[in-house]
């Protein structure tokens, strides 16, 4: 069957009209038109074998959504054209697994042979190591297709940037990339501004939202349904939609840049990679995948990179140019062997890795990730304290909610003040007039008595002294030593001899200086534009086959057992025995590597008559030892693996194969009885 049908493309485009062909392997392509040749390309393909089919109420619109978990949304011209393609579904369905539609009196096997698909495929009987292997190969890993260009997008909490390079320009030097800094944030607050003074009352009705992604980071029980207040405090959006209306406009004006300079270009020409901290939660990484898919930038065509790593081999790749050019590097603290910190001083967070370099050139990590909520955002905040006590509460207030443009300008010349700030000179911050006229109104001398010496304004501008700045410092730097400290101290970090300072707020002199001060024994670098390393290294690792060879898991991952079942213990070997069903069985111990690109483990789970799917939950535990039980205070459930099945004719057993795939696992699941295999899908978000 073939025919036009409206899909949704994103959250800005919405429906658009496109070609779709259903084939009776189960594979659904779609086309920009009719095609005009048997073997023409198609656009995208989906394959539906064991997908759920759901309808909305208006008759037109359903959505597909595979085993796998990639998601079709559809709108039919009617009716009828809906009800066609999904008895056309259910009948491809019941070609490949006739048991699935058949009636519960049916005896016998399994029943038909399936056909080998994308997520159907035959492993070979042999020895578990190799089965485990095979699956993996087949199943587990993201295609690998052709690609012109790599893009990245940093979502920052201050600002936002994005670059990219083509394929020939990364081949000739890694380096050749574009950079377009601070489009999304300096461009959304001009237009915020204007509009604030030639149209107020159309900019009440606008939802503005800024520093937003800090509350992926503080929701311990994120849920895709989270809600976010605007700068009024008085309109919300789900944030999701605020999230991937971001991302789509950077990755819209990305595309338009890179397209002049390769005018063939198509977006499906691009893969994308999305910087995310390396201490966030698998719920948050979940979250910013959804978001992603919903600006138009789907899953198989989606690498999210830990902003750390993306920070290390950008500038390992900085040091190796500097010795191609014959300048003196710091090549050593990136050799082979070599042990570094990666300290990212963001807005939000400060997120730290600890790894190793491989004698490939690829990196591991040799501790988990780990870091807090220190950033850059922490001094704006003390900031905006200061300038409260100086001026009076009140007078600041009132200054923000009716003066948005002049409001902007100086949460600008805050940030800019705070990375040049050094401990020997004043912090200069230029003052908006209708700030000045509000102050004038409550205090004719301006400054409050107890900063009186330590403020002071001269032509329009407020000078302050060192030793106040240095105040408003002090904890954050004092948080940032202190845990790298801690860091060090660990047995795994002993032989680290650098540490790598990136990210915005790693331009403030400040903080770098006291850093280097402190750990003077170790080699302490800090790249000429620190902002735009985590940017680069993004590209880079984008463009390249698996930059990153093993992480260390940061908890005790496990799965709630009923009774009875069969387990497979983390060396290999197989027990079975009678569990609790409030038992904590340890499916990757805290601090064990996760290698990428392999198996990380593996069990069996008993499927009953007619079951159609296995639904397993996933809980986590950040304490020393693994709980005993899921119900201890330590443990909390973080996610769950849903694994689509065909109804079975009599109890079996699936052995399922945990993989790690760059930054997500993994599931596939095989049938003991056939040789079978069904891939998972493994969600962290509700």
């Amino acid at each position: 069957m073939e025919g036009t049908l409206k899909r949704r493309i994103s959250f800005f485009t919405g429906y658009q009209d496109k070609w779709f062909v259903l084939a009776d392997d189960g594979n659904i392509k779609q086309f920009e038109r009719q095609p005009t040749e048997t073997n023409q390309k198609p656009k995208w393909t989906m394959n539906i074998i064991l997908a759920d089919v759901t309808t909305k109420d208006d008759g037109i619109r359903f959505v597909v959504t595979a085993s796998n978990g990639r998601t079709l949304k559809l709108k039919a011209p009617n009716t009828e054209e809906r009800e066609k393609w999904i008895t056309l579904f259910k009948i491809i369905n019941e070609k490949h697994f006739p048991l699935i539609y058949s009636k519960k009196e049916d005896k016998g096997g399994f029943g038909a042979k399936a056909e080998e698909q994308k997520n159907v495929v035959h492993s070979e009987v042999s020895s578990a190591e190799k089965r485990s292997q095979e699956l993996f190969k087949n199943m587990s890993l993201k295609p690998k297709r052709n690609y012109t260009m790599v893009a990245a997008i940093d979502f920052g909490s201050a600002y936002s940037g994005t670059a990219f390079s083509s394929k020939s320009d990364f081949t000739r030097n890694p380096l050749h990339i574009y950079v377009m800094e601070g489009i999304g944030k300096i461009n959304t607050e001009e237009k915020y501004a204007r509009l604030t003074i030639n149209d107020p009352q159309y900019a009440n009705q606008c939802y503005y939202f800024t520093r937003f992604k800090m509350q992926l980071y503080n929701n311990r029980n994120l849920k895709k349904s989270l809600t976010i207040k605007d700068i009024s405090g008085k309109k919300e959006m789900k944030a999701v939609d605020v999230f991937a209306a971001c991302i789509e406009y950077l990755k819209n004006a990305t595309f338009t840049r890179a397209k002049e300079q390769i005018p063939s270009l198509e977006e499906e020409d691009i893969h994308w990679v999305l910087t995310v901290p390396a201490i966030w939660t698998e719920a948050a990484r979940q979250f910013m995948i959804d978001a992603a898919e919903k600006s138009g930038i789907y899953e198989d065509n989606l690498t999210l990179a830990l902003e750390p790593e993306a920070a290390a081999l950008c500038c390992r790749s900085l040091e190796i140019e500097k010795k191609d050019k014959g300048q003196s590097p710091q090549l050593g603290s990136f050799s082979p062997g070599s042990r570094f910190l990666v300290v990212d001083l963001g807005g939000g967070t400060v997120d730290i890795t600890a790894n190793e370099v491989m004698t490939t050139g690829q990196i591991k990590e040799i501790h988990s990730a780990s870091g807090g909520p220190w950033g850059g955002n922490m001094i704006n905040t003390k900031m905006w304290s200061l300038l409260r006590e100086i001026f009076g509460t009140e007078v600041v207030s009132t200054f923000s909610l009716n003066n948005r443009d002049d409001y902007l300008d100086l949460v600008r010349d805050i940030e800019r003040q705070k990375r040049s700030f050094n401990s020997d000179s004043k912090c200069t911050i230029e003052l908006p007039s209708s700030l000045i006229i509000e102050v004038k109104k409550s205090n004719p001398d301006m400054v409050a008595e107890k900063y009186k010496g330590k403020a002071e304004i001269k032509k329009n501008k407020l000078q302050i002294i060192p030793e106040v700045l240095k105040s408003i410092f002090k904890e954050s730097i004092d948080k940032i030593i202190g845990y790298v400290q801690k860091l060090l101290n660990e047995p795994e970090t002993s032989k680290v001899k650098s540490i790598l300072l990136v990210g915005g707020y790693a331009s403030c002199g400040l903080l770098v200086h006291a850093i280097k001060e402190h750990f003077n024994h170790l080699t302490v670098i800090c790249p000429l534009q620190p902002d735009v390393i985590v940017l680069k290294g993004a590209v880079i690792m984008g463009h390249m086959e698996t930059p990153v060879v093993g992480r260390m898991a940061k908890y005790h991952y496990g799965i709630a057992l009923a009774g009875g079942e069969q387990k497979s213990n983390f060396d290999g070997s197989h027990t079975s025995f009678p569990t609790s069903p409030q038992e904590f069985y340890t499916i990757i111990p805290k601090g064990s590597p996760i290698q990428v690109n392999e198996v990380v483990t593996e069990y069996d789970f008993p499927i009953d008559v007619y079951q159609e799917e296995a639904n397993i939950q996933i809980y986590a535990s950040e304490d020393k030892q693994a709980p005993k039980l899921i119900s201890e205070e330590s443990c909390r459930k973080i996610g769950h693996i849903r694994i689509k099945l065909p109804r079975f004719r009599r109890t079996t057993k699936l052995r399922i194969v945990i993989s790690n795939d760059e930054t997500e696992f993994k599931v596939v699941a095989r049938e003991e009885h056939t040789g079978k295999c069904f891939v998972g899908v493994c969600r962290f978000l509700d």
